[in-house]
This record gives structure tokens, C-alpha cells and sequence, in this order.
């Protein structure tokens, strides 16, 4: 469709009168320039030029008007507006004329022109209807009237095609937002600011509705004072600011709390739009994730606490500890025992650590590597390790491991191993042997 629109049609079985309109609404610039040379030669002032374009087109009968004007409109490009002769034989007259024009374009403006009265009013208004859709223009014409009847017509045609086109942009807009309504899993109502509940759709798929509002009561009524109260502010708050608002709403029920995630917006200075939606499962699986999360970490932590507990260090003496390692020794608790020795010398300024492995059922290369790497550990720090509990199995399993544990005291007991620790102590027996 034209965005502004000035094509007429003139129907008309003159050749005269179609100059003649021609000359009224197309006028030559000539014509013009003569006007303006007679104003400076008399003082009159000269017309402006007509501020409109137009663009027109004749037919000489009604038949030939109703053609072009189906295919003006097929063709989105209909005609504005239409000036119509009453009398053109032998066709049809103005009235039939204007008849077929209307039924194919309904939205056509017209002009019936006519130097006599062939018609009363009484007949035109029974054959066309009363409408304010044409004019009656009375030959000989005034181009003045003629231009002015132009452009109002024309002009009401494009205003008129405008409002349509925003009623029915205005009418798919609430289609859709109809649609995306209807199609969101929420339930919706319509809160006015005095709390009252206007319209409310409950969820969709929802077979028994947790929360039920009626429209023309309180929302309080289906939330409780309360929660009633809570919505009122966030629906004022919305309508007030014009800003989405969003909350959560908790109610309780014999089966435990539900939760509802409620998204606020204004509407207009009275009403609010609410959806709601029962987040009651996510909430769940929420708090099951952090519980989880809970229990996980209490193990984590009383793991940490196994470990410490049963990699032990026991001071004998101020300067010699004790480490029992007992049953599988596995490379966490390894890691474990390693940092608690080491923290130990250096807590302690340990001189002999004794790792003791009475209660080890096997030692593996992997154990065995990781005691070696625990005594050139404990070495870096000023500190000695000695090996107690060394069965048989363990001893070839240590012996495989060759130069690894070149510079480790060994004992069979561990009674042995802190007799032999305490004897080297300074001041002991055989410290004082040494010095002599």
C-alpha cells in the first residue's frame, strides 16, 4: 500500500472536463510564471503553487472506471479518491457508477459531479446508503473548491488507511502477546493496586492448582495476610516505578513448603501483571544438592581426621617422636603421614623421628619409596629416621630397593629402636662412649 497517497481518478465522458482537471490539479509551471509576470505588472499577488503532487487518471464510462480501478487495487496501488460524473451515456450514470466502484474498493473517497439535479438526496442516500464516504460538486467547477476537495479527500483516505494499519498491527501485537501468555507454563493474574485480583490463569498442565485466586477478591484471600501483604507492596512498587519486580513466595502446606517464583510488572497506573511459578521441585533438588554437598564434605573432613588419627606422632622425648603406621598403607595416608612428620620435626625440632611399621602387613616398592623419600625429607630438616618393625618380607622388600635406604637406622623393635635413640641422645650411655 502507498504511504501518501494522492491518486485520483476522474470519470468523466468529456475530454474538456478532463483538461480541465488536469489544468486544476497539474498545472503547467508556465502558467505560473504568467501569474507571477501579471502580479509584478498589476500588483496582484500571484498563487503558490499547489503544495500537493497529484496523480491522476481518466476514464470516460463506468465500465472502464471499475477496470481500472480492480486493477489499481490488485496491484496495491488503489486509488484515493474518485470525481464522478452523474451523466455519461449511454453507460451507467454517476450513482451505478460509483455502486461497483465501492463494492471493489470499499475504501474509495468520491466526488459526484453534476450540473443538474438528477437526482434528490432522498434517492442518492436510498442508492448509496448514508455515508460519509463522497461529496456532491456542482458544475461549472471553481478550481479552488476542486483543489481543496483534492487534498481533504486524499488526505482522509491516508489517515484512514493509517488507523487501519495500527488496528491491525495493534490487533496482531495482542494476538501475540495473547499467545505467548496463554503458551508460558506460569500461572498469571492480574493484581489492581488496591490488592484486588482482576483476571488469573492458572498454570498450564497444572491438574490442581496450588494457588487459586478468584477474580474480584483479595489476593490475600488465596495467599494469607501476609503473603498477601507482601505481593500488594511489590505490585505497588512495579506499578509505581514502572521496573519488573520479582520475589519468592513460601507457603506451607500439610505436605511440607512450596515455593513460588513471582515476576511483577505495571500494566498501566492501576494494574499489575503477576506470574507465578511453582519452583517447588528445583527448590527441592536445591537443597538435596547441598545437603549432599554437606555430607560430602563432613566425610571429607572426617576422612582428613582418619588419616591424622591414624598416622600419630608421639613424642617420646623433646627431641625424638614416634610414628606407628598400621594396616594398608595407601598414597593418601603416606601423604598424610609425610606432612605430619614433617610438621612434627619442625614443631617439635625433633633430632630422631621412628617410623615404626610393627603393624604394616606388606610393604610394597611404592611404600618402601615413599619412606625413603620421608627420610631425605626429615633429613633437609636436621632430623634422623629410624625404621622399627622390620619383619623378614619386609626386609627383602627394602633390600631390592638397593642404595635407596643407604643412611636409614634400622631397628627390629620399636622398644629397640627408642632405647637405641635415647642411648645416642646427648648425655646418654653411648653419646658419653662416643666422646671418650
Amino acid at each position: 500500500m502507498l504511504t501518501n497517497n494522492r491518486r485520483i481518478l476522474v470519470v468523466d465522458d468529456s475530454d474538456a472536463i478532463h483538461r480541465d482537471f488536469l489544468e486544476i490539479l497539474k498545472p503547467r509551471r508556465s502558467s505560473f510564471e504568467l501569474d507571477a509576470m501579471e502580479a509584478s505588472i498589476f500588483g496582484v499577488r500571484a498563487a503558490a503553487p499547489p503544495a500537493l503532487d497529484f496523480e491522476l487518471t481518466f476514464a470516460s464510462q463506468g465500465a472502464e472506471a471499475l477496470e481500472k480501478v480492480q486493477q489499481a487495487r490488485g496491484g496495491a496501488a488503489p486509488y484515493a479518491l474518485a470525481f464522478v460524473d452523474m451523466r455519461m451515456p449511454p453507460g451507467w450514470d454517476g450513482l451505478e457508477t460509483l455502486t461497483h466502484l465501492w463494492a471493489a474498493d470499499p475504501t474509495l473517497q468520491a466526488v459526484i459531479c453534476s450540473a443538474y439535479s438528477d437526482h434528490s438526496w432522498a434517492e442518492i442516500t436510498e442508492k448509496l446508503g448514508v455515508t460519509d464516504r463522497f461529496l456532491i460538486l456542482k458544475k461549472p467547477f471553481d478550481p479552488v473548491e476542486v483543489r481543496q476537495i483534492a487534498c481533504a479527500l486524499t488526505e482522509k483516505w491516508n489517515q484512514a488507511e493509517r488507523s487501519s494499519r495500527a488496528e491491525v498491527d495493534l490487533r496482531r501485537s495482542e494476538a501475540k502477546n495473547r499467545g505467548i501468555l496463554t503458551a508460558l507454563p506460569d500461572a498469571l493474574l492480574v493484581v489492581a493496586r488496591d490488592g484486588l485480583c482482576r483476571d488469573f490463569k492458572p498454570a498450564r498442565g497444572a491438574a490442581a492448582p496450588t494457588l487459586v485466586f478468584r477474580p474480584g477478591e483479595s489476593i490475600s484471600a488465596a495467599l494469607g495476610d501476609a503473603l498477601g501483604v507482601q505481593m500488594g507492596r511489590y505490585v505497588e512498587l512495579a506499578i509505581d516505578t514502572g521496573n519488573a519486580q520479582s520475589f519468592e513466595l513460601r507457603q506451607g502446606e500439610k505436605g511440607g513448603t512450596r515455593h513460588f517464583e513471582a515476576r511483577v510488572a505495571g500494566i498501566d497506573a492501576d494494574e499489575a501483571l503477576v506470574l507465578l511459578r511453582d519452583v517447588t521441585e528445583e527448590r527441592q533438588r536445591d537443597e538435596a544438592i547441598e545437603q549432599q554437598r554437606a555430607r560430602e564434605d563432613a566425610m571429607r573432613a572426617q576422612n582428613e581426621t582418619l588419616l591424622s588419627i591414624s598416622t600419630p606422632l608421639i613424642p617420646i622425648t623433646d627431641d625424638i617422636v614416634v610414628m606407628p603406621l598400621v594396616g594398608e598403607l595407601e598414597a593418601s595416608r603416606l601423604q598424610q603421614a609425610q606432612e605430619t612428620l614433617l610438621q612434627g620435626i619442625v614443631a617439635r625440632g625433633a633430632r630422631v623421628a621412628i617410623l615404626d611399621v610393627t603393624g604394616v602387613p606388606r610393604v610394597t616398592p611404592v611404600v618402601a619409596d615413599e619412606i625413603v623419600r620421608m627420610a631425605q625429607g626429615a633429613r633437609l630438616l636436621g632430623a634422623e629416621i629410624m625404621l622399627t618393625g622390620i619383619r623378614p618380607e619386609v626386609a627383602q622388600t627394602l633390600v631390592a630397593l638397593g642404595q635407596g635406604f643407604s643412611g636409614l637406622s634400622t631397628q627390629r623393635t620399636l622398644q629397640s629402636g627408642i632405647a637405641f635413640a635415647m642411648g645416642r641422645r646427648p648425655g646418654g650411655r653411648d653419646a658419653s662412649c662416643e666422646r671418650t
